[in-house]
């Protein structure tokens, strides 16, 4: 039989007794310094990185909010406590808690079946609600470049009713989804979301289609801007229809990179004159687009020529009819004047072109109008001999139908038959 074989089990390990000593000493005297009267000293002991877990979780309920303070400053601290203090009544606690667990967030393990990181995400989750707009605003900001971030968390601020609280997670968060963004346009966000959405890098075609059959003015604004964004040719035409009147996007379009050569014709029919000018003088159009620019400029100043000569007569409404039928005599009452006036707010001139070229009674064109049938508006500018794309402009500017009522119209195709576009004349002309 071997003596020595279990020798080592037999004596008694010193070093591993002095540990577990010096450990129960320590706790000893934490515990000591926990519970004495002397503020200054729990106050120490709650700030200091070697202070033992449970020492911690015992001050996150000090009645002194300067010793909570502390522990919800303390990097050591344990979750549980700081899910403690996720409740306190003090904001201010709470505020120096998110901060300190958004900071955290990035070194968490990948492993979400750990305690660590589910008490994490609890804490998280309650922060992302917490009825003071400052802790939210804190944990938005820490956690909008954050990959890692909890996707629910993520969500729960991205909704929030506190622009300063979702923007941040809009505009810059890895963590959501085209999926996600689609969803949270559709359930009519804070005004101001939709802006920090459209200023997101590298937008998908999805978002921006949605951006802009939206109709908010400023996020579609920014859209143009974003140089980023992708941006479909149609949905591009969408927006340039109700352009004339939105000077806010002028500019953006002017300067939009990639424009088609269609695009340029019709941002130069109605951008102010020193835009146009900055158009002429952008280098990164191609050779065809130049040449439409060219053509598009050369249009505008002769139609702003005949405006300025006519605006006299334009003005007195007394004098309206006897300038369109002169007009329409001379050959001049074509579709870009009836563009340009629609793009001044001159509906009256419109309507009354309108029932010129088609030769419809005024009183048709004016049914047709307050009917507000995009079947019917699009069947009166084919009657007129006007441009398909224009009908997209008159149901928009002059009809005022929403996006999603609109039929849209290409360039030199119309979405109608022949037959269908004079049956609609027929009806509204008995």
């Amino acid at each position: 039989m071997d003596h020595n074989k279990n020798l080592s089990d037999q004596v008694p390990d010193h070093g591993a007794q002095n540990q577990d000593q010096a450990l129960l000493n320590a706790y000893e005297d934490q515990k000591a310094r926990a519970r004495s009267p002397n503020t200054d000293i729990r106050i120490a002991l709650a700030g200091a990185p070697d202070t033992l877990p449970e020492i911690l979780y015992f001050l996150a309920e000090d009645s002194v909010a300067e010793v909570r303070r502390c522990v919800a400053l303390n990097e050591n601290a344990p979750r549980k406590a700081d899910l403690l203090l996720t409740q306190d009544h003090d904001a201010s606690i709470r505020q120096e808690l998110a901060a300190k667990i958004a900071r955290l967030t990035p070194e968490l393990t990948d492993d979400r079946r750990s305690t660590l990181y589910k008490l994490t995400v609890q804490a998280l989750e309650i922060l992302a609600e917490d009825q003071l707009v400052r802790v939210r605003e804190i944990l938005s900001n820490a956690l909008k470049d954050v990959a890692k971030a909890p996707s629910n968390v993520i969500i729960t601020l991205a909704r929030d009713q506190a622009l300063t609280v979702c923007s941040p997670i809009l505009e810059f968060s890895p963590v959501l989804s085209d999926s996600d963004l689609l969803e949270i346009i559709r359930s009519n966000p804070v005004q101001g979301a939709m802006s920090a959405i459209s200023r997101r890098q590298a937008l998908k075609e999805s978002v921006s289609d949605s951006i802009a059959k939206s109709g908010d003015e400023a996020a579609i604004a920014e859209l143009l801007v974003n140089d980023s964004a992708q941006i479909r040719e149609d949905t591009l035409d969408l927006i340039i229809d109700r352009a004339p009147q939105r000077k806010s996007w002028h500019e953006p379009l002017a300067m939009r990179p990639n424009l088609s050569a269609r695009a340029v014709q019709r941002i130069a029919s109605f951008v102010a004159m020193n835009l146009l000018d900055r158009m002429q003088r952008r280098l990164d159009l191609d050779d065809d687009v130049m040449v439409a620019m060219a053509e598009a400029v050369e249009r505008r100043l002769a139609e702003d020529t005949h405006t300025k000569l006519q605006e006299p007569e334009w003005a007195n409404s007394d004098k309206l009819d006897e300038t369109i039928a002169h007009m329409y005599e001379v050959g001049t009452l074509t579709n870009n004047a009836l563009e340009r006036a629609l793009a001044q707010g001159e509906k009256r001139f419109v309507v009354k072109g309108l029932s010129l070229l088609s030769g419809l009674a005024a009183e048709t064109v004016q049914n047709i109008i307050t009917n507000r049938s995009a079947k019917a508006v699009i069947a009166l500018t084919w009657k007129a001999g006007l441009k398909p794309h224009f009908a997209s402009q008159l149901q928009s500017q002059l009809v005022g139908l929403s996006p999603n009522d609109m039929i849209r119209t290409t360039e030199n195709r119309w979405p109608m038959s022949d037959n269908d576009m004079q049956w609609q004349i027929d009806f509204y002309s008995t």
